[in-house]
């Protein structure tokens, strides 16, 4: 991968990883400020926004959150794993909790909230943005050789069956 790209991408690795790290402090220290671990939970209340559960939920993203800034330092493609795993956990307890409020409102009213935009786009954004992290920290794309521009300009060739002839005539 080029190396302006590649400093690129890492910029938003380093943004997502530090908002992770914000957002995650902010809601521990929320908790533990206003004391609502000791206040009763509606049992009617969705799983996440409960307070025991904000926190671990908190805790945990501080964790990979870190894990994975000292992964984007390090270059190790390994660090994105714990990251990937919290966000598509959270991801999918927001799809449960959207798909709950169907519930009680129209379709066409959650399909067109400002929430489910978010839903839809963060997760495009976050999940592309670890997915080319994965691929530049890859040790066969790091090792590759960027001064050979005529291979990068050579086509792409699909092929089935036997292997292709490579010879450019």
């Amino acid at each position: 991968m080029e190396r302006p790209l590649r400093r690129y991408v890492k910029a938003h690795g380093y943004a997502i990883a530090i908002s992770a790290l914000f957002f995650g402090c902010i809601f521990v220290a929320s908790i533990l400020n206003e004391d609502q671990l000791s206040r009763s939970a509606s049992e009617y209340a969705f799983f996440r926004s409960r307070p025991l559960e904000q926190l671990i939920f908190s805790i945990a993203w501080i964790a990979a959150g870190l894990i994975f800034l000292l992964g984007l330092i390090c270059e190790r493609k390994e660090a994105i794993f714990p990251f990937a795993t919290i966000f598509l956990v959270d991801w999918s307890l927001v799809l449960v909790q959207l798909v709950s409020k169907l519930e009680h409102r129209d379709l066409v009213e959650v399909v067109l909230s400002a929430e489910a935009a978010v839903f839809l786009l963060v997760p495009l954004y976050v999940g592309y943005t670890l997915v080319i992290l994965y691929r530049a920290f890859d040790s066969q794309y790091k090792d590759e050789a960027v001064e050979d521009i005529e291979q990068a300009r050579r086509p792409v060739k699909f092929f089935f069956g036997e292997d292709p002839d490579d010879t450019y005539s």
